[in-house]
């Protein structure tokens, strides 16, 4: 049997969107919008990368081309858990 992963997509799906798929199957594994390593350290960080304890397993998807600014946006990603 192959793995199932579901991807939504950046500005077009949302925290919602991941809770719907985890209520049609709880074998995928889910991944988070793309969301920029600028965003998550500037902006408001729960509502871009929060999470209710129902989407997991669930995977975040970081973009950036600062190494340093990536590190810490996973150190911060694995404080929320």
């Amino acid at each position: 049997m192959l793995p199932l992963s579901i991807a939504p997509m950046m500005d077009r799906t949302d925290r919602h969107y991941r809770y719907f798929m985890r209520q049609i199957t709880r074998r995928t594994l889910l991944y988070t919008e793309m969301v920029t390593s600028q965003a998550i350290h500037y902006g408001d960080t729960e509502r871009l990368i929060g999470f209710t304890s129902v989407e997991n397993p669930l995977v975040l998807q970081v973009g950036g081309d600062d190494p340093e600014l990536l590190a810490e946006c996973a150190r911060l990603a694995a404080e929320f858990g």
